[in-house]
């Protein structure tokens, strides 16, 4: 079998030279779902590139870098921006020019030229642009004959207008309402060139399609998000140390409800509140040795204000998240908002933890209700979590199937085969997603 894929990959990478632009290049320590996603696609374009390799731009640096030696990872840095709203009298402006139907706001003035120039010095055939950054170049690349891929961990113009919902002030409502308008623009004008665009998930595809159109030609792909599941070995000896040790240290022991997000993204800042605020308090009511612990980068600090130790910890920034997840006996995931599919509940899953959520926080995901997770809404989930906590048993069979979903659906192993069969298949112009 292995031997097949290796031969498969080399009548690919034979006429193809593959190129990604990226943000910028994923390095650990690996923060939020988004630079999951980076990650996973710059890995697996980089096996299939073959031995020529995979041409990567990093827009953050403003040139090409190598996978082999990427620059320094800087959690503090700050990430780039696809779009900078105006403000005053330039937003007003943004709004008029988008009056005219052809056009589209540049975010690349700065190194197009040289982009274009790079592209054209690797002989480029093939390449996969990540949406909102760097979309706006698959006219023009199309129109010089290569094969253009768009990634989206999002539908990003719908995700802008919860954003705006969700706002803190009416300075950021407005700012996400212009980030949609910008948007909306671009997936409409830009993926209609691409050979395919790459969604999460089968309801992000059907919500693609509707906001470009229904007479929109639009070649859709599912791209799952995937892990690279030799990195999250389930811990079973973990596991079995706790199981032995509930009879005898039972009082003792802290039940840890572990929630990990990226802090500066309004749905977990909303879902944080939520879980300190109100879900907390209902379980520890009935288990005393609850403690809520969230894990993750707050660059903004909106969820410092929530410690309350030792009943609440808040961890900022952490190398890895891993051993948080791992000594986790519960994972929530009271998702409200947001779009594309939980990286959160598939790394849980993949450790085989329990993992309770709302149907939004399982949209996109073949998880069924009891076999793989539970899924509540909000107001339920004090009783979902109480009973994991108390039924560990329930808890691990969850976690168990968790995983086993995770290995069949969402494994590198099982997306590695669908991207080659997009390289291979690129020109078609059949729709790949499902009916809408």
């Amino acid at each position: 079998m292995r031997l097949a894929l290796v031969l498969e990959e080399a009548k690919v990478a034979k006429t193809m030279r593959l190129a990604l632009i990226a943000p910028w290049v994923v390095a650990p320590p690996i923060i939020g779902g988004l630079q999951i996603r980076f990650y996973q696609l710059q890995s697996l374009l980089a096996r299939l590139a073959g031995a020529q390799g995979l041409a990567v731009w990093d827009l953050r640096e403003g040139g090409p870098v190598s996978l082999e030696e990427p620059p320094l990872s800087d959690p503090r840095r700050p990430e780039l921006a696809a779009f900078v709203p105006p403000h005053g009298v330039r937003a007003l402006g943004l709004r008029l020019c988008h009056l005219w139907p052809g056009y589209v706001a540049p975010s690349l003035a700065d190194q197009r030229r040289r982009l274009l120039d790079w592209l054209a010095q690797q002989q480029v055939t093939h390449v996969v642009l990540v949406h909102p950054y760097a979309s706006e170049l698959a006219p023009v690349l199309k129109r010089r004959g290569l094969h253009v891929f768009i990634d989206c961990h999002n539908v990003e113009s719908e995700l802008a207008l919860q954003l705006a919902e969700l706002a803190g002030s009416a300075r950021e409502a407005e700012e996400a309402r212009l980030r949609h308008l910008v948007f909306r623009r671009r997936e409409r004008r830009c993926f209609p060139a691409a050979d395919e665009v790459w969604l999460p998930s089968e309801e992000d595809v059907c919500r693609q399609q509707q906001v470009c159109g229904a007479g929109a030609e639009l070649r859709l792909r599912v791209v799952p998000n995937a892990l690279d599941l030799r990195q999250y070995e389930p811990p079973r000896a973990l596991e079995a140390a706790r199981a032995g040790a509930e009879a005898e240290s039972e009082a003792e022991e802290t039940l840890d409800i572990v929630y990990p997000a990226e802090f500066g993204y309004g749905p977990n800042v909303e879902a944080a509140v939520l879980l300190s605020e109100r879900i907390l308090p209902a379980v520890r009511r009935r288990c005393p040795r609850a403690r809520l612990v969230l894990v993750g980068r707050d660059r903004y600090g909106l969820v410092a204000c929530l410690r309350r130790e030792p009943e609440v910890v808040v961890t900022d920034t952490v190398p890895d998240v891993r051993p948080y997840l791992a000594r986790a006996a519960v994972v929530p995931v009271p998702l409200r908002h947001g779009s594309g599919t939980r990286y959160k509940i598939l790394e849980a899953l993949a450790l085989e933890r329990a993992v309770v959520t709302t149907p939004r926080g399982a949209e996109g995901l073949a998880l069924r209700d009891g076999e793989h997770v539970l899924v509540r809404e909000p107001g339920d989930f004090d009783e979902a979590i109480v009973t994991l906590l108390r039924d560990r048993q329930l808890a691990r069979q969850l976690g168990r199937n968790g995983r086993r979903l995770v290995e069949a659906r969402y494994s590198w192993e099982a997306l590695e085969p669908l991207l080659r069969a997009a390289l291979e298949e690129s020109g078609r112009t059949s729709r790949q997603g499902g009916a809408c």
